[in-house]
């Protein structure tokens, strides 16, 4: 990253310096508002051509999952509208296996000289962008790069300095320590105008890159399995700032109590999938509701924070989304049931709860950040299945699906992770905070709708009667529970626990019971 920062950091050469175009690639930043590289491009006074390029490759081990292809898509879409409707511009796509390649074939054709664009912080994103900028500034041209996806950059802040280790190594407040005293700075407008080149460049359709396809069955029916998402969501910038203006107004007044975990309110943010394709910027959000709430919203702002931990994790162990981070946590045994797991992925495990978060993750690509933590825990705790199997699911259904923040998430949850979480959502007793009267069961299980609260997530304690006035038939419409004995499944995972840690990882726990890591540095 520090080589990137070193070749990118030049403001850009204004009209009068060179009136060649400039080149603003998209990446994670598809929005017009609080867009640095758009912005300071247009400002140059020179012609500006926006550019996207697909290059699958680039995503390494972590090819975009059918959900997010699908966001994508919608997002080209809209931006794409944007830029015509507002500036009378074009939005140039391009794809193939090389994105420099990609990027030189736009600036030959249109002979620009500069590539302005925001930084991502995948460790393999960022070496590919170090050895773009390194090719093009070799060869005379210039590059301008900028902070747009974060609010503080794994540069930035040093929370493993030594002080730093005093603090929860990965914890949010470990994190935050390190950001105390910086500053975070205002959202950018967007661009009063941006000069068209003389002649536009070729351009695929977004249609041709292929991100949302409908398969079509033997007998000829297409099969439309976005339906739900599209219902659900409202694409674009303009549909993400309506979104934060509606949890701005009305949710984040329930968010520092416990009202945050209602999964049958819209007590919490809809906004992760614009947020993972860059429809709003953090500082857009920090902004709207320091504004608005100050010190009255400090848990959703540690959100904001947990997100730039999560960027800083990827980049300081570029191995997380695929190796535990405690190495010792490989040795662990774990479950797998092919079964099983099909249950758990279609909500079909019989604690409604469960069926009801991963049946509206199917739906809509998306579920409350509480019941995220339901089924991770129900699927490593009480299912012993390993946190990979989970990993992989999300990162393909999700329209948020972020490696650096997913990956985090079920390290952490796996054990293996920095901020080994110790707290398990039980499958039933977890209703009570966030679907008290099973209004978010009824919703996604419409089988059960019928049964009154007492029994919507347990219905293997209703009487006989109440079940078949109630129209719910255990084993025929509703699934018996995959797990019968929920205490004897969390010990023998416990137990899985326990022997890695008096095993292999003896050496690794201290007397107070925590476990040490060694970090790359050998510290």
């Amino acid at each position: 990253m520090q080589r990137l920062l070193e070749l990118s950091s030049r403001d850009i050469p204004s009209a009068r310096e060179d009136k060649r175009p400039v080149i603003v690639w998209f990446r994670q930043d598809l929005r017009l508002h609080d867009n640095p590289a758009l912005l300071f491009a247009a400002q140059s006074g020179r012609n500006v051509i926006p550019v996207f390029v697909h290059v699958e490759q680039d995503d390494e081990n972590w090819l975009l999952g059918g959900a997010a292809k699908f966001w994508l898509h919608q997002s080209l879409t809209k931006l794409s509208e944007s830029l015509e409707r507002k500036y009378g511009s074009k939005l140039i796509i391009r794809a193939g296996s090389d994105t420099l390649a990609g990027l030189l074939d736009v600036m030959m054709e249109t002979g620009a000289s500069t590539l302005c664009f925001n930084r991502v912080y995948e460790p393999w994103k960022l070496a590919r962008d170090a050895k773009i900028v390194e090719t093009l500034t070799m060869n005379g041209l210039t590059c301008s790069s900028y902070k747009a996806v974060v609010l503080f950059e794994p540069l930035e802040v040093v929370p493993d300095s030594k002080e730093g280790l005093m603090y929860g190594f990965g914890s949010v407040g470990f994190f935050l320590n390190a950001c105390d005293g910086k500053e975070i700075s205002d959202p950018l407008p967007p661009p009063e105008q941006l000069r068209p080149p003389r002649a536009w460049p070729g351009s695929l359709s977004i249609g041709d890159l292929r991100l949302y396809v409908m398969p079509c069955r033997r007998n000829g029916q297409v099969v439309d399995w976005a339906k739900g998402m599209r219902e659900f969501w409202e694409f674009g910038e303009e549909g993400a700032l309506k979104a934060l203006e509606e949890f701005v107004r009305f949710g984040c007044h329930h968010f520092e109590g416990r009202q945050r975990f209602r999964a049958d309110r819209k007590y919490t943010a809809v906004i992760s999938p614009y947020v993972r394709f860059g429809e709003l910027s953090p500082r857009r959000i920090f902004h709207e509701i320091v504004v608005r709430h100050r010190y009255k919203a400090k848990t959703f702002l540690r959100r904001l924070a947990w997100r730039d931990l999560a960027y800083w994790c990827l980049w300081k162990f570029p191995t997380m989304a695929d190796h535990p981070l405690r190495p010792q946590y490989a040795h662990q045994t774990w479950d797998y049931d092919q079964k099983q797991l099909r249950a758990w992925q279609r909500g079909r495990t019989g604690f409604p709860l469960v069926d009801a978060a991963m049946r509206q993750l199917w739906v809509t690509g998306w579920m409350p950040n509480y019941m995220r933590h339901v089924v991770a825990g129900f699927l490593i705790e009480h299912m012993n299945m390993h946190w990979v199997d989970g990993e992989k699911w999300f990162h393909d259904t999700l329209v948020d699906a972020d490696v650096a923040i997913n990956a985090y998430m079920w390290q952490n949850g796996g054990h293996s992770g920095l901020d080994q979480w110790n707290f398990v959502m039980h499958p039933v007793f977890a209703a009570k905070s966030c679907d008290p009267e099973g209004d978010y069961v009824r919703r996604w299980v419409p089988e059960l709708s019928k049964l009154p609260p007492e029994y919507i997530h347990c219905p293997w304690e209703a009487p006989v009667t109440l079940l078949a006035s109630s129209g719910v038939a255990l084993g025929r419409n509703y699934p018996h529970r995959i797990i019968a004995d929920l205490e004897g499944a969390r010990t023998r995972s416990l137990a899985a626990v326990n022997a890695v840690r008096c095993g292999v990882g003896k050496a690794m726990v201290l007397p107070d019971g925590h476990e040490r890591m060694i970090l790359p540095d050998g510290r």
